[in-house]
């Protein structure tokens, strides 16, 4: 047993140069495996391939400093050429300088489609659609002066509304149509004997960004005056029998309504003044017989605009507020309120203008000095007990254009606009049912200075002038404000008319130049006819009849010089000449 055993040992002994069959063990410390080599390596270890974690990790074992592969995770991710993991396939982002484009493009690469909001296509398809409503207002029929007079009849039964609309087309500036590239989209129907009817076409394309069309929208209103009608015109029109009611008595009360920056300060301005020459026609001067008021409104605060200022608590001056307290037949009236008695059309229209200049007014990109509070001109006439009252309301603004205004800013923005949509409440209430529910008037400081004019609307006599703007980058502005203006309206009316531009688009391209290769000889010789006033004739005497297009083109500049009789400033000229025809294609 002890010499089978010493055999056993010898034999391992002769094989000591091969390694052993044992299993290797892998330490997380080094990648080194230990072996009971007695060879002349033996203890230093054999070096193991180091285990990629990127790579897949299929039917392969894991060694326990590996981490476990996760579901989706980079160990899954495909391998792919350079040995770079394959990420996940981003979307493609703006060209660069597009519009929308982010500051840091990728690589530059190439953009398969591009968003653009609808100002910027209105902008940058302006030539189609300037002549697709160039072709609209050609086509628009002359006024009829029958049909002018079956309007006149027509506008006859509705005279005695209690609330007349009318709407004021500012003209489009130059700089408008030069630097913002903008253009006119509203159009002012030619009718007799007033225009009643406008059109506004809505430049826009369909979802896939390829298709343009017009939407034209048509609004009827009580007047229309169009970019050409003067201060005096609209005055005439609007405001004159609302002075003359005043005088009578009555309540008359006159709105300026629309978006910022579209002429509602410039128009009431105007009117100011000539509603004060006609005010003062027929007053000797002896006494006072009119007083005025101005206030201001700013959300639900009411400020006088003719008491001296104050300093609030930082020592800046203010205007001092007002207290809007209610009366017993339900109206109401700012209470401590200054009032002036001025005694001629020049001292009312000074008042004016120092109330005016002390309005609460903030820049913004509609308008650099835009009224942000809500100004309300009372003239109380003492011996007639009448009333005008001559309200220049904020400009409205859409959120995008104050989404990049303070907090406050915002703010102010929402308060006139709820003001705004209670006046509307309230002029709809007159128009339908002819009278104002307390509830309606009482929601807005602006509707509860006006409440006298809606308690008694028997005797009251309300005008709305609608302001609009032409431009093409303003309208959604002027598609709301004359929304708001129809529905204010007792005939006003609104339509809707789509108009595709595909025939336009065709129509508008240019004709493809056909190349000199394919002419004709009849082309060819008519072309050297026609160049240079005809000073090439001469060379047709060369030329043989069958002389085609394709032969033209192969003259070389020493042939050119030979068919002009060996002229090197002709021949040469001739060459330029054929080579700047092949160009344009």
């Amino acid at each position: 047993m002890k010499k089978r055993l010493e055999q056993r040992t010898d034999r391992k002994e002769d094989k000591g140069d091969t390694p052993s069959r044992r299993p290797q063990r892998c330490s997380s410390s080094a990648n080194v495996v230990q072996t009971d080599d007695s060879s002349k390596d033996a203890g230093k270890g054999v070096r193991l391939p180091h285990l990629d974690q990127a790579a897949p990790s299929n039917g392969m074992r894991r060694c326990s400093s590996q981490p476990p592969a996760v579901p989706g995770g980079p160990s899954e991710l495909p391998p792919v050429k350079g040995g770079k993991p394959q990420g996940r396939p981003q979307s493609m982002g703006a060209r660069k300088g597009a519009p929308g484009a982010h500051a840091k493009d990728d690589d530059g690469e190439k953009c398969g489609r591009q968003m653009f909001d609808k100002n910027t296509l209105r902008k940058n398809n302006k030539p189609l659609f300037s002549w697709a409503i160039r072709n609209y207002r050609d086509q628009l029929p002359k006024p009829d002066a029958a049909a002018g007079a079956v309007n006149e009849q027509e506008g006859g039964s509705s005279s005695s509304s209690a609330v007349k609309v009318y709407v004021r087309k500012r003209p489009i500036f130059e700089k408008e149509e030069v630097t913002n590239g903008d253009y006119d989209v509203l159009t002012v129907l030619p009718q007799l004997p007033v225009p009643t009817q406008a059109v506004l076409h809505n430049c826009l394309f369909q979802a896939d960004l390829k298709t343009p069309f017009i939407s034209h929208c048509s609004f009827r209103f009580d007047h229309i005056f169009d970019e050409g009608c003067n201060n005096e015109e609209v005055y005439r029109a609007t405001a004159s029998s609302l002075v003359q009611s005043a005088l009578g008595g009555r309540i008359s009360t006159m709105f300026m309504f629309g978006q910022t920056g579209s002429g509602k300060t410039h128009t009431m301005s105007s009117i100011e003044e000539m509603a004060a020459r006609d005010l003062f026609k027929d007053a000797d001067g002896a006494e006072s017989w009119l007083l005025i008021q101005f206030i201001e409104l700013c959300g639900n605060r009411c400020n006088d605009l003719l008491a001296p200022s104050v300093r609030d608590a930082k020592n800046k001056p203010v205007r001092p507020e007002l207290r809007l307290r209610e009366q017993g037949d339900g109206s109401y009236v700012a209470d401590g309120a200054v009032e002036l008695a001025p005694t001629t059309p020049e001292e009312l229209v000074t008042v004016m203008r120092m109330a005016h200049a002390r309005r609460a007014t903030s820049a913004t990109d509609a308008n650099a000095v835009s009224s942000r509070s809500h100004a309300v001109c009372t003239l109380r006439l003492v011996q007639s007990e009448g009333q005008l009252m001559l309200v220049d309301c904020a400009g409205t603004e859409r959120r995008k254009d104050s989404m990049y205004h303070s907090k406050e800013r915002q703010q102010e923005g929402a308060e006139i606009n709820a003001s705004l949509h209670a006046l509307k409440e309230c002029i709809r209430f007159l128009t339908t049912q002819n009278k104002v529910p307390s509830h309606a008037f009482r929601a807005s400081a602006l509707t509860k200075v006006l409440a006298e004019a809606f308690v008694r609307g028997s005797e009251a006599r309300l005008a709305v002038i609608c302001t609009a703007s032409p431009c093409a980058s303003d309208t959604e502005h002027t598609v709301a404000t004359l929304r708001t203006g129809a529905g204010l309206c007792s005939q006003g009316s609104e339509r809707e008319d789509k108009q595709v531009l595909l025939d336009f688009i065709q129509a508008m391209k240019k004709p493809k130049v056909q190349h000199p290769k394919t002419w004709t000889p009849e082309q060819v010789r008519d072309w050297i006819s026609e160049i240079r006033g005809g000073n090439f004739r001469f060379v047709l005497d060369s030329l043989p009849s069958n002389f085609t297009g394709q032969m033209l083109v192969r003259l070389t500049e020493t042939r050119c010089v030979q068919l002009c009789g060996g002229n090197q400033k002709k021949g040469r000229l001739l060459f330029d000449l054929l080579h700047e025809e092949i160009q344009k294609t």
